[in-house]
């Protein structure tokens, strides 16, 4: 059996649990991620390192992966055969390359000599193309006479696949071919049993004094100030063509009209630069546009959920993001019905993994459609796209998507016609939970006892009535003024029973769910905020469940907790029942501005702001620990949180467009500002190049006082109309 502290640490993957969980081993160290490493990526390949460069065998998630499969597990720089000492190191702003500064330990280089620390220089530059990787040291001496020294770099590659690192355990595996070493380099060479052949070969210059499989020697001569530079090329590829075509193509982040966004406060304009970064290195292009995959380490990959509510953050900023997302899901959409991957027509995807282990059937994610919400969700960042775009011809394009996405949601998601979306999960392989807390014990009763399917998740209840809205508005766009007005009804229907079934007046709030046989879900959660985001309550319920989850066993100080501190089930070291994550923050506080709670929302804002500092780079991880804010100290972090995770980037660009109220109109070339309103602890915002449409508009927001004063410039584009 699985111990509560292996359910903590394996939990950290959004399936785990659901396949051979007796089987799954607890990942090594259990270090946190990122707490030491950096992280780089190109296209669809990702690097995590140490400080100094290295893969360190006790942190099980390090390496270079690609395509759901590690090709590189060793690559440990030795001065002498002692490892190097960091100085610093910096990551490009794309986040594909590093220069990391190191020096030497002591040495003894004879029985009367001793090279001091701190003598010699390396200067290891990294740069990560999506096949290859390219190290070059920059050797240099500060000694007062010559010195002979050895560099070695140590190589390996264990071919696992990204569910092996995470702790799977497989009955079954290839094989690595005998390694082949020449002249030239070492190649090494793995059979999978997917009948695919993964290499790794390694090139150097000059070329080594000693090489041998799993290490090259230099013999350096080091004159005082003189660097030696080495040059290591690392190829990785396989003998199949790639299921998902990416493109390393820039063009979006290297534009120069881009919008910016600058306030008064230089450390919240650092969190904003890092939301933008991690947005540009999580984005990967594929042959629909630019995806933001969900997080490193661990879900390196499209997750359909996770992706539409990353575009829909930064949406106003990016919506080429937007389309790109919108158009991949589109490609993906569900046509047959399959019960090992939860398949049906008209789904939306939740995962898509590539290895060996999803070639071979091993893990259902093929992709996988474990998921209730991903459908209405793609439904609402259509809506939400086309607000701000009006791209006519994508929505005809990809009419026929809407359509069979709403006839999902009428055929497949709602199975017994109460009008609600419920869930179970198909073949035993799959997800036990198809909402965002997809864990296996995220949703339960008052007395702990886990819920039964079939489920029906309030706020997954508020996304289908949010994108029967967006639907009709879609099809109001195209002139279907019959389809328009069938969807606008079924969103009442919806709305109106949500409130007779899941109003808890008790608790002032919404059932977390409705389980089997239509039993409530009696626990105070983070859903009830969803639910405002989507818009599906009244007024006077919605100040309610502001004030509800504004209380102290739901605000940490950090964050609104997924689950209250009085619920059985409360654990704030859990992935669902107790944590805070920073994006469930972010959609909250978005619903408390869209019914006039934007002090609660600024408040929430400067939770995630305070708790950034906390983060190397000031990077929102996916989530934290939910204990109670201590005044002085930041939050307890997750052991295996991933860092970046697109949705996490996203959050704090979320609340601040929440804040400032803004409602765009592209087909009219009009954007409307509702009570913008800048947080107490922010003096000005300006605002540069915010696309309407074709057209661009210039806002500057000061605070002065309790309001927020807007200034249109100049060089303005369109109507823009401020309601106070």
């Amino acid at each position: 059996m699985i111990d509560d502290k292996m359910h903590m640490a394996m939990q950290a993957s959004q399936e785990s649990q659901q396949v051979q969980p007796e089987a799954i081993k607890l990942i090594e160290e259990k270090e946190q991620v990122n707490a030491t490493s950096i992280t780089l990526k190109s296209g669809d390949s990702f690097l995590l390192l140490d400080v100094c460069g290295d893969l360190l065998a006790s942190r099980q998630e390090m390496g270079l992966f690609r395509r759901g499969t590690r090709f590189l597990r060793t690559n440990n720089l030795f001065l002498e055969g002692k490892k190097l000492v960091a100085l610093s190191h910096q990551t490009s702003r794309m986040s594909d390359a590093c220069h990391i500064d190191l020096t030497n330990l002591p040495l003894q280089l004879s029985a009367d000599t001793l090279l001091e620390q701190g003598v010699v220089h390396i200067d290891r530059f990294i740069t990560l193309e999506q096949d290859y990787l390219k190290q070059t040291f920059t050797v240099t001496s500060f000694h007062t006479v010559d010195l002979p020294l050895t560099l070695s770099l140590r190589v390996g590659a264990d071919y696992s696949d990204m569910f092996e690192v995470r702790g799977m355990v497989r009955e079954q595996r290839g094989k690595q071919l005998l390694p082949e070493v020449n002249e030239t380099g070492i190649k090494l060479t793995y059979q999978g049993i997917d009948q695919v052949e993964r290499w790794t070969s390694f090139e150097a210059t000059p070329t080594p004094d000693l090489m041998q499989s799993d290490r090259m020697d230099w013999k350096l001569h080091l004159q005082r100030g003189v660097p030696i530079e080495i040059t290591v090329m690392t190829h990785m590829d396989e003998s199949t063509s790639e299921k998902l075509k990416i493109d390393q193509a820039l063009s979006l982040w290297n534009e120069t009209n881009l919008p910016t966004m600058v306030t008064d406060n230089a450390f919240f304009n650092r969190l904003l630069e890092r939301s933008t970064r991690d947005l540009m290195m999580l984005s990967t292009m594929t042959p629909y546009g630019y995806y933001p995959y969900a997080g490193i380490p661990w879900f390196n990959c499209p997750f359909g959920r996770d992706g539409l509510i990353a575009a829909l953050e930064f949406l106003p900023l990016y919506p080429q993001v937007a389309r790109g997302t919108l158009a991949f899901l589109a490609a993906y959409q569900g046509t047959k019905v399959d019960s090992f991957t939860d398949e049906e027509p008209g789904k939306i995807l939740h995962e898509f993994r590539e290895g060996e282990m999803a070639a071979m059937r091993e893990i259902p994610y093929i992709p996988y459609y474990g998921t209730a919400d991903a459908t209405p969700l793609f439904l609402i960042l259509f809506e939400a796209y086309m607000r701000w775009t009006n791209d006519e011809d994508f929505l005809e394009q990809h009419w026929s998507n809407v359509e069979a996405a709403v006839k999902w949601m009428l055929e497949y998601g709602d199975r017994d016609g109460d009008s609600f979306i419920e869930y179970q999960r198909g073949e035993s392989t799959g997800l036990g939970n198809h909402c965002w807390k997809d864990s296996w014990d995220s949703i339960s009763h008052s007395d702990g006892r886990l819920a039964h399917a079939p489920l029906a998740l309030s706020e997954i209840q508020g996304y289908t009535y949010a994108a029967y809205r967006g639907a009709s508005y879609l099809a109001l766009k195209t002139g279907r003024k019959a389809h328009s007005q069938n969807w606008d009804r079924k969103a009442e229907i919806i709305q109106e029973q949500f409130l007779q079934h899941y109003w808890w007046d008790e608790e002032q709030t919404v059932y977390l769910a409705l389980a089997e046989h239509g039993e409530p879900c009696d626990v105070v959660s983070s859903n009830a905020g969803q639910c405002l985001w989507s818009g599906i309550l009244p007024d006077d319920k919605a100040r309610l469940i502001i004030d509800r989850l504004m209380r102290k066993d739901m605000f940490s100080g950090w964050g609104i907790r997924t689950l209250s501190t009085e619920a059985a089930r409360y654990n704030p070291l859990s992935y669902h029942n107790g944590s805070v994550w920073p994006h469930d923050t972010a959609l909250i506080g978005a619903g408390f501005a869209l019914y006039g709670g934007k002090q609660e929302a600024g408040q929430l804002l400067k939770s995630l702001f305070d708790a950034s500092d906390h983060f190397a780079d000031a990077r929102l991880p996916e989530l934290y620990c939910g204990f109670e804010r201590r005044e002085g100290y930041g939050p307890t972090r997750y052991p295996v949180s991933c860092s970046p995770q697109a949705w996490a980037s996203g959050a704090p660009v979320m609340l601040l467009m929440s804040l400032l109220g803004l409602h765009p109109n592209a087909a009219e070339k009009r954007l409307t500002l509702h009570q913008p309103a800048l947080p107490e602890w922010l003096g000005n915002l300006e605002i540069d190049g915010l696309y309407v449409g074709s057209q661009r508009v210039h806002l500057h927001f000061t605070r002065e006082d309790d309001h927020t004063q807007v200034t249109i410039g100049r060089n303005n584009e369109m109507d823009v109309r401020i309601l106070y």
